[in-house]
């Protein structure tokens, strides 16, 4: 992984701010049974694209490259997590979501990294 070159402090702190919500928005309603995702791969999907965002705004977040990988980790855990706790509450807990969940973290830290450093290219070269 490339070395990690951190937004400003107020933009980390508002992707830090979104992260905290986007991530317990997402535990809550991984365990909605109402809100269930349609079978067929669409469910890879959502999980894939859920966690893409949560990873991109890992990144955002991050000061440093120990925080973005403890980060990564972290939203790594809360997938898992949400697997036990819908096999619990009666939803199907799968490993296959879980590799949906890891594959859209890494997506999303990698498009955010590319986004952010598209934006600095345009706006501040040199």
């Amino acid at each position: 992984m490339p070395e990690h070159t951190p937004l400003p402090a107020p933009l980390r702190r508002l992707a830090a701010a979104l992260l905290i919500a986007a991530a317990a928005f997402a535990f809550w309603a991984a365990l909605q049974p109402g809100l269930e995702p349609p079978g067929h791969g669409i469910d890879k999907l959502v999980h894939a694209g859920v966690f893409a965002v949560l990873g991109g705004l890992a990144l955002a977040a991050a000061p440093d490259r120990r925080s973005l990988l403890l980060a990564l980790a972290g939203l790594a855990a809360l997938g898992g997590m949400i697997e036990v706790v819908q096999g619990m509450v009666g939803r199907d807990a799968s490993l296959s979501d879980l590799t949906g969940d890891v594959l859209g973290i890494a997506a999303g830290a990698w498009a955010a990294r590319a986004v952010i450093e598209m934006g600095r290219e345009r706006f501040f070269p040199g």
